[in-house]
């Protein structure tokens, strides 16, 4: 919320709102992650402490083990960015206020609350699909943070997203959603099931470059829906994909580094499924929304089939297509300083006496508090 107590308001320029260089701290799920952006953008750090390691064993995130990880993870990264960046004249602190893991959630909410208001920083809470939303703008070869084309049609795609967003007029619409389990997800589950360990989607995309895409086909499903007929559904795939790994060979492998031809093969007919499907709908929303430009954002965001299909859908079109370096396709703080940067802009800030978490999804397409656009252009 934007509030009249918050230490520091937004600041002008005769050229209208400033930025502020920025301390991004996200902690919403399992990496621990903290960023300094400059007043324009430009990455000046981005550490990511990842807990891969220490949730392997249980092939999914335990909360209680994040949570203590973040605790434990975000002081030493604190002073390790003080080192690369120096925080001495930080101006803004932005940070992941949900959804996620609530314990999780609560350390960084707190620990950036905290920091704030003991240095008398403003403070903005940002929701973690904003973050996505403007990662693809986001560079890490020195260059300023790029200015979202309006209107711009961004996909999101990661373990919680599967949708195309229209970035319209400083503002997010949703176009279309998945109708069961994200893109992310399945990826997850079906490495889980063949045991290719945690996490599963960058597994399944390297064994699927051995394989034959072409050697196993998938029914398309069928939304009975006529206003989600460019909704996605993906737990039908996950289903299949798993029945038909089960017939070729006992699960989990015996050797998961050394998949039989055929899983080979299967994985790669599934990657290639889901890329199918993901940009199924994008011909039709390019003809009704006419963007400038065609993005792709969250952890499946760095698939290398995807990436690669999308840039030659693009080429073919004569459409631009902005894709986020691979490292900030995961969580990662960049991207929410960023989103804390735009919001700074238009004075949407939280007072960092009384910020909440939340753990579930509460992000909405129109606008902010206020009727303040979500995504202001500096």
């Amino acid at each position: 919320m934007s509030t009249p107590d918050t230490p520091l308001g937004p600041r002008t320029t005769d050229h209208g709102p400033r930025s502020f260089r920025t301390l991004g701290i996200e902690s919403s799920c399992d990496e621990t992650a903290v960023a300094v952006l400059e007043a324009d953008g430009r990455v000046r750090c981005n550490l990511i402490s990842s807990q891969v390691a220490a949730h392997a064993p249980y092939l999914g995130v335990v909360p209680e083990l994040a949570a203590r990880h973040h605790l434990e993870t975000l002081p030493r990264l604190l002073a390790e960015a003080e080192r690369e960046a120096g925080l001495g004249d930080i101006e803004l602190v932005a940070v992941t206020r949900g959804p996620g893991l609530i314990g999780s959630l609560l350390v960084g909410t707190c620990f950036a609350a905290a920091y704030a208001w003991a240095r008398k920083l403003p403070l903005a809470g940002v929701d973690h699909l904003e973050g996505h939303l403007v990662s693809p703008f986001l560079s890490l070869d020195g260059a300023p943070a790029r200015e979202a084309p309006d209107p711009a049609l961004t996909l999101v795609i990661s373990g919680g997203h599967s949708s195309y967003f229209l970035l319209a007029g400083g503002d997010a619409r949703p176009l279309n959603r998945t109708r069961d389990d994200a893109a992310g997800e399945v990826f997850d589950k079906i490495a889980a099931a063949l045991g290719l360990g945690y996490p599963g989607g960058p597994a399944v995309d390297r064994l699927a470059e051995l394989g034959d895409p072409g050697a196993f086909a998938f029914s398309v499903p069928r939304i009975k829906d006529p206003t989600g007929a460019l909704d996605f559904s993906f737990s039908g795939l996950k289903t299949n994909a798993i029945r038909t790994a089960q017939e070729l060979t006992a699960l989990p492998l015996p050797d998961p580094a050394n998949p039989p031809q055929a899983v080979l093969d299967l994985l790669a007919s599934f990657r290639r499924t889901v890329v199918d499907w993901l940009l199924a709908p994008l011909d039709e929303l390019v003809a009704r929304h006419q963007p400038q430009v065609v993005a792709a954002s969250g952890g499946v965001a760095g698939n290398r089939e995807l990436r690669a299909r999308l840039a030659a859908w693009g080429r073919s079109r004569g459409i631009e297509v902005v894709l986020p370096p691979v490292a900030l396709t995961t969580d990662n703080a960049a991207m929410i300083a960023r989103a804390g940067q735009l919001r700074a802009a238009r004075g949407i800030l939280d007072d960092p006496r009384a910020m909440a978490a939340y753990p579930r999804a509460a992000w909405k397409a129109a606008s902010g508090p206020g009727g303040k656009p979500m995504f202001p252009k500096l």
